[in-house]
């Protein structure tokens, strides 16, 4: 049977426990700030906030054939398709792919749907232009996209309707 004493004691833990995930959820609906969010901080809200800038939207994934001969390492790839993006003032993610019975090491650029290649390793600096024209169309895209959203809203705000209205 359960006591009183063990009654308080749960009460009181759960109360301990769930009031500060109660606030930061209360504070996160008044200020809309994803850091406040419990559980719920996510790269995608942080980014929708302004609190972090997106600067990768190129992917390199790098297709390493198992039964492949290669001289470089996974680290020397790495930096030379980081050097290459770099000049062309552009940031980039690298990925790692083994590729069960190929003898090929192959590099595919993924940018936003886009995807430039496969590129044999030995002409990866083929698609390092596309991919950077590429993440530029991207950014002003959104960017379209976002101004459009904003001249709506504001449209919004000052049409006749909300003057009538008020």
């Amino acid at each position: 049977m359960v006591s009183k004493k063990d009654t308080i004691v749960i009460t009181l833990i759960t109360v301990f426990v769930v009031t500060p995930a109660i606030l930061a959820l209360t504070a996160y609906f008044i200020t809309k700030n994803p850091s406040l969010r419990p559980l719920g901080i996510t790269v995608e809200r942080l980014t929708e906030a302004g609190q972090i800038e997106s600067k990768s939207l190129i992917i390199a994934v790098v297709d390493i054939g198992q039964e492949a001969k290669t001289t470089a390492t996974r680290d020397q790839y790495k930096t030379a398709l980081e050097t290459a993006f770099a000049r062309m003032e552009a940031e980039i993610q690298v990925k790692f792919r083994a590729i069960p019975g190929s003898r090929e090491v192959n590099v595919t650029y993924l940018v936003g749907e886009s995807r430039i290649g496969p590129f044999p390793i030995a002409r990866a600096a083929a698609g390092v232009a596309a991919a950077t024209q590429a993440e530029r169309m991207v950014v002003a895209q959104r960017k379209a996209v976002e101004k459009e959203q904003e001249r709506r809203a504001q449209m919004k705000r000052d049409g006749f309707w909300p003057h009538v209205l008020e």
